[in-house]
């Protein structure tokens, strides 16, 4: 598309293809700055830096995503949640799809479904399968999935559904929740859609479709009559154009900020439409736009605690036990396979509130302690500082107005052992508003 917000963007005076703008994508795009990416980034053109994001090609494969998946079997062996929770975190921080991995958090929050109701390490990990082989495609084909999938099937009690008993929780949320947003559809619609879903079942780990306990009768829903199945109700839904406008703010939330303008959401929508609801070829065009390059746009969002935390470690390319991780971003009040409720993770200013800050300082203060920092200074030149090769890592782009205060923190603490001097610093770094703001 050309023209208005989703134009595509041009360097030019005053708005140049820097270390500023390549930190930009990447931190909005895959949650971190680890220097190969940014180097790859300005190596090339906005638009090429967009797509190889878009197609998996910009990080080299290291063979990691491959190696993880080799262990799969043996985590869903164990039945533990929190090992497949560590194998999540792992996935995020060493993935040579960045983005796709980013989008596994964006669907995961989306479609939020918690283990702790599902009782299934296995059928989580079917989920977080789904997200990864359709995340970037067709977001029909995603619903479908993810509608079909045990996990979703037990979290909102559609294996229970059946003629004359229809359970409407799922189809709530499908309406309100996946699909179309809250006041686009009516409560017939919710009674008549879940009679659509009646005999979705699970028999072997897999969906089952028990025809005796269907609904073969005439429907009426958003007006049209039929008799309709559940995948009639899922493509209706995505067909309407008020899901095109759902899925737009959802995107732009998470890739603009919380200030974008109605008109450029109205664009999204439309680029949504245009592109038959494929997830990828939207983001190919968002993230090379001039909306998402406007500074006005910049260090607007507020980290969670996963996109914190995986920031910090890619970052500074080092690696953390997953598990301390995944206890660490709980206590922040984020744990992964476990949302609040089935509406997800409150998210911006909420992730700041006085206790998850004191969180983060904790885990700020502790992490050079717990972590392997070598990796973080393998390159360090003993003339330019810790303070200033940590920094560079995790702030490319510099530090700023904050740079004369650290600095004095680190001229103060310049006796100190170096593995204590080490952790002061890099938690005053990862308190900066800066580490916390993208």
């Amino acid at each position: 598309m050309t023209g208005g917000w989703l134009e595509a963007w041009r360097p030019g005076p005053g708005r140049p293809w820097d270390i500023r703008a390549a930190t930009h994508l990447l931190r909005r795009a895959t949650l971190g700055n680890p220097r190969a990416l940014v180097r790859r980034c300005l190596e090339l053109e906005p638009r090429e830096a967009v797509d190889e994001l878009v197609a998996g090609e910009l990080a080299a494969d290291n063979g990691v995503d491959d190696q993880l998946a080799a262990t799969l079997p043996t985590v869903l062996a164990s039945e533990a949640p929190e090992d497949l929770a560590a194998y999540l975190w792992l996935r995020m921080l060493a993935t040579s799809h960045p983005l796709r991995a980013r989008m596994v958090l964006f669907w995961h929050d989306h479609f939020a479904t918690s283990v702790q109701k599902v009782r299934s390490a296995y059928w989580m990990a079917q989920q977080l399968a789904t997200f990864e082989a359709h995340g970037l495609g067709s977001f029909e084909q995603l619903v479908l999935e993810v509608a079909k999938g045990p996990a979703m099937l037990r979290w909102l009690d559609n294996d229970q559904n059946r003629k004359g008993r229809a359970n409407e929780n799922f189809a709530r949320e499908l309406l309100e929740l996946f699909t179309l947003g809250r006041g686009n559809y009516s409560e017939d619609d919710i009674k008549q859609a879940a009679r659509a879903f009646t005999g979705w079942r699970i028999r072997r780990e897999a969906f089952y479709f028990d025809r005796r306990r269907h609904d073969t009768g005439e429907k009426t829903v958003f007006g049209k009559r039929g008799p309709f199945t559940g995948e009639q109700v899922i493509q209706m839904a995505v067909a309407r154009p008020e899901c095109a406008r759902f899925v737009a703010s959802k995107l732009c939330a998470v890739f603009i900020g919380p200030e974008c303008p109605g008109p450029a959401r109205d664009e999204v929508a439309e680029l949504f439409r245009h592109e038959g609801g494929r997830i990828g070829p939207v983001l190919r065009t968002l993230l090379a736009s001039r909306l998402f390059f406007d500074p006005r746009f910049r260090g607007t969002r507020i980290r969670g605690p996963v996109e914190w935390i995986v920031w910090a470690l890619t970052s500074l390319e080092v690696l953390a036990p997953p598990q301390l991780l995944h206890r660490a971003a709980a206590r922040m009040g984020q744990a992964l396979l476990a949302p609040p409720d089935v509406a997800g993770w409150d998210e911006e200013e909420a992730w700041i509130s006085s206790s998850a800050w004191l969180q983060r300082a904790n885990f700020a203060g502790r992490l050079g302690t717990t972590i392997e920092l070598r990796p973080a200074l393998d390159d360090f030149v003993p003339g330019r500082g810790e303070l200033s090769h940590l920094a560079r890592r995790l702030f490319p782009e510099g530090l700023g107005d904050a740079g004369p205060e650290i600095a004095r923190q680190a001229s103060a603490e310049a006796g100190l052992p170096r593995p204590v001097r080490l952790n002061g610093l890099l938690r005053a770094l990862l308190m900066l508003p800066a580490a916390h703001r993208f």
